[in-house]
């Protein structure tokens, strides 16, 4: 029996798995995986309306998917993740001066309070402690700082069966103590946290197994999907969003 904290192995488990890897996540090299991602920068700045020169802070940046779009803002970026491999491959494939790569635990963080204005991250919540995580999160926040995660819904059938089939599981490449959210759990959350301002919104139809010269129909049907109210329960991805 380990002798390690129940969080420490955690943290272990994420590292080993992640460093034995030569991508993140399989999702991100399809055409429609890499379509999901242009749309959640479209999401952050929807939610966020992130301004010229704010301070942003990635955490989970594995090597730099969504770090490499956050450039387009022309913020300042720090992007840290807890797994070394994955920082030396972010600082070798995306060579730009505008972003700050760091290991660091996002469960505690190196940073003093109030150091950054936007802090976000791209499904790693659900990879850690999602409550220390987000307190720290509250912490390194500057006064009307805003966070923007999204994260997998634990209440759509494909991930609930990913993460409860052995088979599944192994093959959508979940590490092993990766869970997934559920919408009003994080908002009672972000309440008891601090945060003045909160939401948890569904969304995310699309798959990233979808041929791309589908992916445009799929986009569409997705985004109608999100509005009826049981059905988008059922929805691939949370968005959370809150002020402190």
């Amino acid at each position: 029996m380990s002798n390690k904290p129940a969080n420490q192995k955690r943290v272990q488990n994420e590292i080993e798995h992640f460093s034995k890897m030569d991508h993140v996540w399989w999702g991100a090299k399809t055409k429609s995986g890499q379509k999901r991602y242009d749309y959640k920068l479209e999401k952050l700045i929807e939610y966020c309306h992130p301004t010229i020169g704010v301070k942003i802070l990635e955490i989970g940046c594995g090597d730099g998917e969504f770090t490499k779009r956050l450039t387009k803002l022309k913020c300042k970026i720090t992007a840290t993740d807890v797994t070394p491999a994955l920082i030396k491959r972010g600082r070798k494939v995306i060579k730009n001066k505008k972003i700050n790569f760091l290991v660091d635990n996002a469960e505690k963080m190196r940073f003093a309070k109030e150091s950054f204005d936007l802090v976000c991250g791209i499904s790693i919540l659900h990879h850690i402690d999602y409550q220390k995580t987000l307190k720290e999160t509250y912490r390194v926040l500057k006064k009307d700082g805003q966070l923007f995660f999204t994260e997998p819904n634990l209440v759509n059938p494909i991930i609930w069966a990913g993460l409860n089939v052995d088979y599944l599981r192994k093959r959508m490449e979940f590490s092993l103590d990766e869970t997934a959210l559920m919408k009003r759990q994080m908002e009672k959350l972000l309440k008891k946290i601090g945060f003045k301002e909160y939401k948890v919104v569904n969304y995310d139809f699309i798959h990233p197994s979808i041929p791309f010269y589908l992916t445009e129909k799929a986009e569409k049907v997705s985004k109608i999907l999100e509005q009826f109210p049981l059905l988008k329960e059922l929805s691939g991805s949370l968005i959370i969003w809150a002020r402190k």
